[in-house]
Order: C-alpha cells, then sequence, then structure tokens
C-alpha cells in the first residue's frame, strides 16, 4: 500500500523545480542579436578561409565590414574583390599586418584580357613597401621591333594575343633601377611608341629582380601570380577591443562609424563589462 504521507515532499519537490525553471526561462528565452551571430561567421572561399572583419560578402552581412571595397566575393573557388572597377584576386589577407596580398584577375591565366586597362587607385587601400607600381610595362600592337633593348636600361620579351580575326604582337618591358633616365625615356618611345598601349602591372619587388635576371614569359606570368601588397588603415585597436571583449566588429552604414555587436545589442566600442 502507498503511503500517503511521502506523496507531498514529492509533489512539493516538483514544485520548487517548475519554479526555478520558471525563473530562469527569461534567460534561455533571451536571443543573440542577429547582427552578431552574423558577424561572428567567417568568409570561406578556395584557399581563403576564417577572413572576418573589416571584409564583409558572401555569408557576411554588409555592416560586417568596411565599405565595398573590402567586400569579397567567391568565382569558383577564387576569391575576388572589386576596386575602382577592376577585379583582383585575393591570395592572402594577413590581418596582424593589415596586408592584403592580390594579383590582377584579368591576367592570371594569360597576358591578353579582353580589355587593356593600368591598375588603377587603390584607395582607401595603399601599397605595401615591397610592391614595385611601375617597373613592369605589357605594350600591346606593336610593330615588329627587336627583342632586346640596346643597353642594360630595360629587356623585353614578346608575346603575341590571338583573336578571331588577327594576331597582336605585344611586348614586356622590365625598367631596371637606377637605370631610368630622361635620356633613356626618348630611345623608349622610339622602340615603342607605334604601339598602340601599354598597361603597367604592379608585382613584388623579389619577383622584379627575378624577371631582371631572366626575362622571359614564365617569368612575366610567375610574377603576376605572385601578387602585390595593399595595406588597409589603421582602426586605432577599435577592433580588437571589441573583440576582447566578446564583441564582433562591424561599421554602422548610415554614419560610417565602427561599432561592437554585442550579444544582446551593438555598443560604440566594446561589450559591457569590460574596460
Amino acid at each position: 500500500m502507498q503511503q500517503p504521507h511521502r506523496i507531498f515532499p514529492v509533489l512539493g519537490l516538483g514544485f520548487l523545480n517548475i519554479f526555478l525553471n520558471l525563473i530562469q526561462a527569461p534567460m534561455s528565452f533571451c536571443a543573440d542579436d542577429p547582427r552578431y551571430l552574423n558577424c561572428s561567421s567567417t568568409i570561406q572561399c578556395g584557399d581563403l578561409q576564417g577572413i572576418s572583419y573589416p571584409f564583409w560578402g558572401l555569408n557576411r552581412a554588409r555592416y560586417c565590414g568596411l565599405s565595398p571595397e573590402f567586400q569579397i566575393t567567391c568565382n569558383k573557388s577564387a576569391p575576388t574583390i572589386t576596386i575602382t572597377n577592376q577585379n583582383f584576386r585575393v591570395l592572402r589577407i594577413n590581418n596582424a599586418s593589415r596586408v592584403l596580398t592580390v594579383a590582377r584577375s584579368a591576367y592570371w591565366y594569360n597576358l591578353c584580357p579582353r580589355y587593356l586597362h593600368n591598375t588603377s587607385q587603390v584607395a582607401p587601400f595603399a601599397y605595401t613597401s615591397d610592391t614595385v607600381t611601375d617597373n613592369l610595362t605589357l605594350y600591346y600592337g606593336c610593330p615588329s621591333i627587336s627583342s632586346i633593348i640596346p643597353g642594360s636600361m630595360m629587356e623585353s620579351s614578346h608575346f603575341t594575343c590571338k583573336t578571331n580575326q588577327s594576331s597582336i604582337v605585344g611586348y614586356v618591358l622590365v625598367k631596371k633601377a637606377g637605370d631610368f633616365t630622361s635620356a633613356n625615356l626618348t630611345s623608349i618611345r622610339d622602340y615603342f611608341g607605334a604601339c598602340n598601349t601599354s598597361v603597367i602591372i604592379p608585382v613584388n619587388l623579389s619577383a622584379i629582380q627575378d624577371i631582371e635576371a631572366n626575362v622571359t614569359l614564365d617569368a612575366l606570368k610567375a610574377a603576376i601570380k605572385q601578387g602585390f601588397g595593399m595595406q588597409w588603415p589603421d582602426d586605432d585597436g577599435l577592433c580588437q577591443k571589441c573583440l576582447k571583449s566578446g564583441g564582433q566588429c562591424g561599421q554602422v552604414q548610415n554614419s560610417g562609424e565602427f561599432t561592437c555587436y554585442c550579444r544582446e545589442r551593438s555598443h560604440s566600442s566594446s561589450c559591457p563589462g569590460m574596460p
């Protein structure tokens, strides 16, 4: 036979558990800020993994990064960034040094892109100190000229761009450090002034040195695929302060001001409870 006097203590414990659960329920139903959750995700594309602020795109919303120049897209596992209407293939991102290593997408597979344009200004980025911006020039639509310019100032190698109707002759010129003078400039114009157009491509300093040692098309293609560096501005430690407080970095789109997305809502610099 059941002992009636034991039922009441058991029921009392049951009601106590229900009461405690009800007290804790508001905490469990308090959802994280969707912006915090979205900016907690990282960009994954090909070899580029774990990319976060100041970059956005793909699964990261616009408010998780900076200006449109920081948007990353993914084209057949190739991460791409667009600056001043030109596409660059993203090779590496170093948040510690704030350096983005990129290569001109149009020249990734061949030297004969459909549209021939110089690399535009890269603002809001700045070229890194090991980036050479004016030593490598490609000339297109040239007459049949000597493949070697006399003297030690410059060297060149020619290539051909084939189209359905015709073939276009092109030349690669590498300016050697310390040898570019106003007198030599006249010689260059004499040799290449008859070419239809020219394109200057930024490359890494070490790549220029390799081409100087051996001016070949293979060396040129390797230099282009090695890419060059661009650095984005310092934020004076704002993002690091936000991350250390448990938040995620972002930007207020209307004002462009930095914001720290915390679990409950956004704050100007860091999450509550942290300095």
